[in-house]
């Protein structure tokens, strides 16, 4: 049910927005006409014309990409990543925006490598028209109830206030108990408004489950859209949350540092790019080359909007599969596979499944370069941290750790120089040993 509350928060937003001089609804207009005519002559000038506006940009103000000032096409920049960002961070900085009022974000991705950037206004606008855009593609729209299920921390966490103007309610993962996926559902249960649900997909794999074993759990009414974010849906709990919730299921492909990247249409299990506001590539595993559709490879994206520290080519950290659609006889690009996103769950000392992201508690220490959290066996936990010399913060890490895990929780920290790459060419932040691999017996006398 559609409230009057819920219209009133939607024609504020954009009474505001005109205000400040249609910032956001400008951008708005522009994702459409370039995603809605994909492959056209218009679409592909204007995401041409972004491309060399950024590059040119990059090069004449930004320290880093003046090396490459006589580039012929983007291929001769070279690709960079989280690292190569953090060890050359000045350089990476526009001089045109280094006194203007800019935005950091924060975040570890699933690599385990903390990783602030900054973000110029202008990109910032550019987020949330692409926000509003992909939302509405799903099924959600201004003034819907958004049911935000996720790890909430001092780094993404807003005033409340705005959180009410928004029409979200934030849902923690700190834990996902039996007890807790029952009282969300009947939560919304009651909650009669038109609404979307936005969670990780460990989320909706944990709803299936307490479907499939529960069956008192009452219909949920008026819910529009569900949006998968950060690891890769199972297709069997995509199909099965839908049929309980009677709502589109689609998986988002984005991160922190950039924004949405691709989304599935409904219906659909390829991603469609946002090429509006990025340019992708898909490279070797071990070269800077191009892939054939259909193999395998490297998601590389340029960020077409942030002018302040420009990202061009930077490796993601993320596996894909490109291919191609055709519609209205125009040809363009899509995602048919995005991997090496699932994370493992944990398990406390009293064998209570646990979402990986509690360990995002870490972040909050300094001096931390890359961590990671095994589970050895039923008791039994390793994190292995890549830190500077300032660090001195292993005692209270390991107090926190046991608030969560147990006190009887036996923890050891390990210190390494890195954190090894998987054979994906990713890095596990949080590794499960003892309920993936091994028995119970099995991992414990091998500890």
């Amino acid at each position: 049910m559609y409230t009057a509350l819920q219209n009133i928060r939607k024609k504020l937003f954009w009474s505001l927005d005109t205000l400040k001089g249609n910032r956001v609804k400008d951008h708005y207009q522009d994702i459409q006409e370039i995603l809605e005519n994909i492959g056209s002559v218009e679409s592909n000038a204007k995401r041409t014309k972004s491309l060399e506006k950024l590059l040119n940009h990059a090069v004449k103000t930004a320290p880093f990409y003046k090396q490459f000032a006589g580039y012929t096409s983007l291929e001769n920049f070279k690709v960079i990543d989280k690292n190569m960002i953090r060890d050359h961070y000045d350089d990476f900085k526009s001089s045109v925006f280094k006194d203007k009022e800019n935005h950091s974000v924060y975040t570890s991705g699933s690599t385990g490598t903390p990783f602030t950037l900054i973000h110029n206004q202008n990109k910032r606008d550019r987020n949330s028209a692409d926000v509003i855009y992909f939302a509405k593609q799903a099924g959600f729209d201004i003034g819907h109830k958004l049911y935000y299920i996720r790890h909430w921390d001092a780094y993404n966490s807003s005033k409340p206030w705005i959180t009410w103007m928004k029409n979200i309610y934030k849902h923690p993962v700190s834990k996902l108990s039996h007890e807790d996926v029952e009282g969300l559902l009947n939560r919304m249960s009651r909650d009669k408004s038109t609404k979307g649900i936005m969670c990780y997909a460990s989320v909706l794999d944990e709803m299936k489950r307490h479907l499939e074993n529960t069956e008192t759990t009452r219909p949920i009414a008026d819910v529009h859209s569900v949006i998968a974010i950060s690891e890769t849906l199972n297709t069997h709990s995509k199909k099965e949350i839908e049929k309980f919730l009677d709502a589109p299921v689609v998986s988002r492909y984005s991160n922190v540092e950039n924004g949405i990247l691709a989304q599935q249409p409904v219906g659909s299990d390829e991603f469609h790019i946002n090429c509006a506001s990025y340019h992708i590539e898909i490279l070797s595993m071990y070269t800077n080359t191009p892939v054939e559709p259909g193999k395998l490879g490297r998601i590389v994206i340029t960020d077409l909007y942030n002018y302040c520290m420009p990202m061009i080519r930077y490796d993601t950290g993320d596996i894909g599969q490109m291919g191609y659609h055709i519609k209205n006889g125009r040809k363009y690009p899509v995602l048919t596979k995005v991997e090496g996103r699932k994370m493992d769950m944990i398990f406390d000392t009293n064998g209570t499944m646990m979402s990986p992201y509690f360990v995002y508690h870490i972040l909050k220490y300094p001096h931390i370069k890359q961590y990671q959290f095994i589970q050895e066996c039923e008791k039994k936990y390793r994190i292995k941290l890549n830190v500077t010399s300032q660090f001195n913060a292993s005692r209270v890490i390991l107090e926190e750790f046991r608030e969560h895990l147990g006190a009887d929780a036996d923890i050891h920290v390990d210190f390494v120089q890195d954190i090894p790459l998987l054979a994906s060419g990713k890095r596990k932040f949080v590794i499960n040993r003892f309920k993936n691999k091994m028995t119970a017996e099995q991992a414990c006398l091998s500890y």
